[in-house]
């Protein structure tokens, strides 16, 4: 594949961990940094090289409240060097039959741009909910018209929606800042929109064909595990330690670095 790809993880797989335990675990796995995933019990910490911020804000609209709030993080966020954030847009709906709410897309433009224009780093949006494909957030991207509007391609969400790798990448590829990595495979209950998750290389994911279009593609950035065994139950069922959720991933991502399986 070329180019060594560069790997790093959610904190989602430690919660409450210190600076000294986030580190340690780095230098023993040889990642260099991490996403840090922020949430109502997690504050930033220093000495550690945070990538970038995995913050659980999400917009529906315009809202002046959580502008004021996402400002204040911004400011945080650069105070520490950190230069991007990750913002969600959109119903989290898992099943068909959930409950969703109005979007003014008009008010995300809005204060997306406000956003972009408060920082001098980088606003992420994920590819998530409504706005999980390429084709969606071509045309958001062209609306908010700002250069430090970036996409973090989860790349399990574009293809949970029926839209192929080739076509995600050909939307959205030049804007793509940041990489996703997880698994899974369709529920057998047709009413759930979410796939079931799994360990990696044993979903549907064809995560192999992902790596080698972005590589085509002269992609740079961090290729992330987000493991999201916090409401998983499928991820929690298995009971690995963190130890072993790092282990796993790094395995997987070096047989697909070295070559040695299928394209799936």
């Amino acid at each position: 594949m070329g180019v060594i790809m560069k790997l790093t993880f959610s904190t989602l797989i430690c919660p409450g961990y210190t600076a000294k335990e986030l580190n340690e675990l780095c230098c023993r796995f040889g990642f260099s940094g991490v996403e840090f995933r922020t949430g109502p019990n997690e504050e930033l910490l220093e000495n550690v090289n945070i990538i970038d911020i995995a913050s659980s804000f999400c917009l529906f609209g315009y809202d002046e409240i959580l502008l004021d709030k996402i400002k204040n993080t911004l400011i945080h966020m650069e105070r520490n060097n950190i230069f991007a954030i990750r913002i969600f847009l959109g119903n989290f709906r898992r099943r068909y039959d959930a409950p969703m709410r109005n979007i003014d897309y008009a008010g995300i433009v809005k204060m997306l741009r406000e956003m972009c224009d408060f920082t001098k780093g980088e606003i992420w949006v994920e590819t998530h909910n409504e706005f999980a494909t390429g084709k969606s957030l071509k045309k958001l991207i062209k609306d908010v018209s700002r250069s430090n509007l970036k996409i973090i391609w989860d790349i399990m969400h574009p293809f949970e929606d029926g839209e192929q790798p080739e076509k995600t990448l050909e939307y959205i590829g030049e804007y793509i800042a940041h990489v996703h990595i997880k698994d899974g495979k369709r529920h057998q209950d047709p009413i759930w929109h979410d796939f079931e998750y799994t360990p990696l290389g044993e979903g549907e994911v064809p995560i192999n064909n992902i790596i080698n279009l972005l590589k085509q593609s002269k992609y740079d950035g961090f290729y992330s595990l987000e493991w999201e065994n916090m409401w998983r139950d499928e991820l929690k069922s298995l009971n690995w330690s963190v130890d072993e959720i790092l282990s796993h991933y790094i395995a997987f991502m070096k047989k697909l670095e070295d070559n040695d399986l299928r394209s799936i």
